[in-house]
């Protein structure tokens, strides 16, 4: 498919970006730099051109510790705010980060593609994959919602749970998981051509 059909396709999405914000995020493991800082650089890329598809801009879900924040509508030039009002901290409760963006979906008459960028396993990893099921079961469609996990850092438990959640959640309904390392993530040309993928997975 090319870059013109692609983005043509995705103007029918709207986007949320999920933010792993745990302390295990102050790794330095990505080429000399923080997973944090490697993160808000990927995130700000993926905010300018998701802004090119989704122009009331996109909504964001940060997690770490006890603490889900949203941010809604936040435009390319905002979201470097973000992640200043946060640091690494506490653990991973993907359940609720999850539970917060699903509450986001839906809000209009677009298909939602939800991209959570995490380190590590969550605090509760069946909570996690509960959530996920139940979220399919939900759903009418399989494109309705989509999720994309990218994994940053090199962890393999987490790349281990990343692949489960793609591979073998028995009892959803839809597989609507798609999960990739940030290695596999970056060798696409293009964000459109990567989200496409996790939408045909």
């Amino acid at each position: 498919m090319n870059q013109a059909v692609a983005s043509s396709q995705l103007t029918e999405f709207d986007f949320i970006v999920v933010v792993d914000a745990s302390g295990s995020m102050s790794t330095e493991d990505m080429n000399g730099r923080s997973r944090w800082e490697y993160m808000q650089e990927t995130v700000c890329a993926f905010a300018r051109d998701l802004g090119k598809l989704d122009s009331d801009g996109i909504d964001i879900v940060t997690f770490g510790g006890p603490q889900i924040t949203t941010h809604e509508g936040v435009t390319a030039d905002k979201v470097s705010e973000v992640f200043a009002s946060r640091a690494p901290r506490g653990g991973t409760p993907l359940t609720e980060a999850l539970q917060a963006a699903f509450k986001l979906a839906g809000k209009s008459d677009k298909k939602d593609f939800i991209i959570v960028f995490t380190d590590g396993v969550p605090d509760d990893k069946a909570g996690a994959a509960r959530a996920i099921i139940e979220q399919s079961q939900r759903q009418e469609t399989d494109d309705a919602l989509t999720i994309l996990f990218v994994q940053v850092g090199r962890d393999p438990a987490a790349t281990a749970y990343l692949r489960k959640l793609d591979d073998e959640l028995a009892g959803a309904k839809f597989d609507i998981v798609d999960a990739k390392t940030m290695d596999e993530a970056e060798a696409f040309a293009t964000t459109a051509e990567l989200i496409e993928a996790a939408i045909n997975d």
